[in-house]
């Protein structure tokens, strides 16, 4: 066979090879099995990929129409209507990131900030993240979580106030009648152990870095130290919650103050009741509270209505100051990102004229 044969008959086979290739890429995308085979391993390679890391930017905007009246000790009356932000909750925006490190180990950070929604502002002009940032780890022993962060006292005040512990709850200014409470620290440890049927605990620790603070009796620091202990199984949750604070002082006897809350929730379903007893004891200029709280809520489709009532008592010597007030509040899911909402909450201090009464309506949208 001459040379010019040979190059024919070569040109003829490769086309056929090429036919038959192109034939069964044809027959392959046209079993339907194949292709979704296919399908599930990109799938799946994308899956895998995406869980090694990722990175996560979450939000909560909230405003509303806020008209609040106030009297004084003179008895003077003051009524504001305003556009007001946080009116339910607090809006936010923020990120969070995870990384899979293997053998259940994880890598976390959680960078959030607050902001006002009726002026567009940041919420602390001094701290970008002054809502939450830390960095740490996570696995099956629980996680532990460096930076500034919530005190676990606070979870677990959080978790069993009444109205959904909304800006709503009557409990948040009733209870500070002798002063309010650190809900978030700066320098602080945090460690929140895994559950245990139900069993599970959290301590942080947060480092005052004032040591050598010239008005600090013997060098002291404002250190915090927080815990709670809870079961939470199915409709109950119970738990006792500790914080001290230390004080700055000058004088020559050691101050601080301690909470000491006992708190829980049981949702029967058509209704969920929650109460909450909070014991505080500070120095002599300070005093001592005795507070407690209770609330109920049930849901109606997609409307949930919030009753919630507190009072709080505060004694320095033989002098007592006395708060008490309730709330009224109702939230309709228009998806499940937003809701609008409607609120009134009123408390007043006894043996004075000091009342303060609001009233409010708005939309929260989660993203």
């Amino acid at each position: 066979m001459g040379l010019s044969a040979l190059i024919h008959s070569a040109s003829l086979a490769g086309s056929q090879v090429r036919q038959d290739a192109a034939a069964e890429v044809n027959n392959f995308w046209r079993d339907p099995m194949k292709k979704n085979l296919i399908a599930l391993a990109v799938l799946a390679a994308a899956g895998a990929a995406s869980a090694q890391s990722s990175v996560t930017l979450y939000g909560r905007v909230d405003a509303g129409l806020v008209s609040a009246k106030a009297v004084d000790a003179a008895g003077v009356s003051l009524t504001q209507t305003k556009l007001d932000s946080n009116v339910l909750n607090n809006s936010l925006w923020g990120f969070k990131g995870t990384e899979d490190l293997g053998n259940g180990l994880k890598a976390n950070f959680v960078l959030e900030s607050g902001m006002s929604m009726d002026t567009g502002a940041q919420a602390d002009t001094t701290k970008l993240f002054n809502r939450k940032a830390t960095v740490g780890l996570s696995g099956n022993f629980g996680s532990v979580e460096l930076g500034r962060n919530y005190t676990a006292y606070d979870t677990l005040r959080s978790a069993t106030n009444n109205t959904g512990d909304t800006n709503m709850a009557v409990t948040g200014d009733v209870w500070k009648v002798g002063g309010d409470y650190n809900l978030r620290t700066d320098n602080s440890v945090r460690f929140d152990s895994a559950n245990y049927s139900g069993f599970s605990g959290s301590v942080a620790y947060a480092f005052g870095e004032n040591k050598n603070a010239a008005d600090n009796l013997n060098n002291g620091a404002t250190d915090t130290v927080s815990l709670h202990v809870k079961y939470a199984n199915g409709p109950l949750l119970v738990g006792y919650a500790h914080q001290t604070e230390e004080q700055k002082r000058s004088v020559t006897v050691p101050s601080s103050t301690k909470y000491n809350l006992i708190a829980g929730s049981y949702d029967f379903g058509v209704v969920k009741l929650n109460a909450g007893y909070n014991k505080v004891s500070g120095s002599a200029a300070r005093g001592d509270d005795t507070e407690y709280q209770v609330g109920v809520s049930a849901p109606f489709g997609a409307t949930t209505v919030y009753f919630g009532y507190a009072n709080g008592k505060n004694e320095i010597g033989a002098v007592e100051t006395k708060r008490a007030g309730f709330d009224l509040a109702a939230t309709y899911a228009l998806s499940k990102r937003t809701t609008a909402y409607a609120g009134y909450k009123t408390y007043e201090t006894k043996n004075t004229k000091i009342e303060n009464t609001v009233y409010g309506v708005g939309v929260r949208h989660v993203f």
